[in-house]
């Protein structure tokens, strides 16, 4: 097979021999795949790794085929495996298996490559068809669209007002979610213009430049009050005080500590982003307004599920997340992109182009 590896600082397009599914899996043929932040993240810890080795070991660093999100055509079916999909369906996947320690996510692994190649192997049981009314671009996005569905459906405090932080794929998924389960009102914050273009179409209320306008000013806009600390609060008062929801979406070193600082009182914090890093606060900061701070991991299968449901009632809204598509020769180009040009949301790699 054809994959483009990762491998210290650099990828490259490699002939290598193809995978056997184990049983209980499918041999796929990726159709599009799509980079997501997590891959930006792999790709700087690599980098960081191969710094930290001497040049004449390199040879022994690990060896990646990214790519987590994709559309697949089904192609082969390991003996033994139960499965009611079939040879030629058009098929997703959650990325996720079993190791021999350990959990491990296809195309995050050395173990498990993923869709960055003409083949892939992905758990049967967490395989799902692709309606044949669904194009297999817009296939590729449940993974992420599954991403910020899950962090909506964390925010089970309040109902809203909903602030997002970052309008990358992730953060343009949660404001889809929180207007189709009509949970409004929503701001939506990020430095880009396009992006913030597609958030407002999307169903944000308010789109603002951080870099410019603090989007914890602007509550009044909502005629949102936020409740006192709970000691100040009246003496009839019962329950759980209402706050807003925050979604960090960013991952970008010292945004948590940012809105400890700034939310209102009661809030509701789901940190969403990747943050591969060290992050520091100071409690006393969330204790005195009783902050939530909880952090959304992926997705529960149920959930994938529905965000494929979504795509498919929704596919305009869905395309908008998508801003460019690339052949496998292209890949490092293409991480590079989505690294340092804000305008671009989603890029999808075309394995067999």
């Amino acid at each position: 097979m054809r994959a483009a590896t990762l491998q210290g600082h650099h990828f490259s397009i490699r002939e290598l021999a193809d995978p056997t599914p184990a049983q209980g899996q499918l041999l796929v043929r990726p159709l599009f795949t799509g980079i997501c932040g997590s891959d930006l993240s792999l790709r700087k810890q690599m980098a960081a790794a191969a710094d930290a080795t001497l040049p004449e070991a390199h040879s022994q660093l690990p060896v990646i085929i990214p790519g987590h999100e994709f559309s697949a055509e089904l192609v082969g079916i390991a003996p033994g495996t139960d499965t009611a999909l079939k040879v030629g369906q058009i098929v997703t996947a959650l990325p996720f298996t079993h190791g021999h320690d350990a959990p491990q996510a296809i195309g995050l692994s050395p173990d498990h490559g993923g869709g960055l190649a003409t083949l892939s192997c992905v758990d049967a049981v967490r395989a799902f068809a692709i309606p044949g009314d669904v194009p297999a671009d817009l296939g590729a996005l449940t993974e992420p669209v599954s991403v910020g569905l899950h962090a909506a459906n964390l925010a089970s405090r309040n109902a809203g007002p909903n602030m997002v932080i970052g309008c990358g794929p992730v953060g343009l998924s949660v404001i889809l979610a929180l207007r189709l389960q009509g949970r409004g009102p929503i701001l939506a914050a990020d430095f880009s213009p396009e992006r913030r273009a597609v958030a407002a179409s999307l169903g944000a209320d308010i789109v603002l430049d951080p870099a410019t306008d603090s989007p914890f000013s602007r509550w009044t806009d909502f005629a949102f009050t936020p409740h006192p600390m709970s000691p100040l609060l009246e003496r009839e008062f019962s329950g759980l005080p209402p706050g807003i929801n925050v979604f960090e979406c960013t991952g970008a070193p010292g945004v948590i500590d940012q809105i400890v600082k700034a939310a209102p009182a009661h809030s509701h914090i789901i940190v969403v982003g990747v943050c591969p890093h060290e992050e520091k606060l100071t409690p006393l900061e969330a204790i005195v307004r009783e902050l939530t701070l909880e952090f959304s991991f992926a997705y529960r299968p149920e959930e994938f599920a529905a965000a494929l449901a979504m795509i498919r009632a929704h596919p305009d809204e869905a395309m908008r997340l998508i801003t460019s598509r690339q052949p496998l020769e292209r890949t490092e180009a293409a991480f590079d992109s989505l690294a340092k040009n804000p305008s671009e949301i989603k890029i999808l790699i075309d394995p067999q182009a």
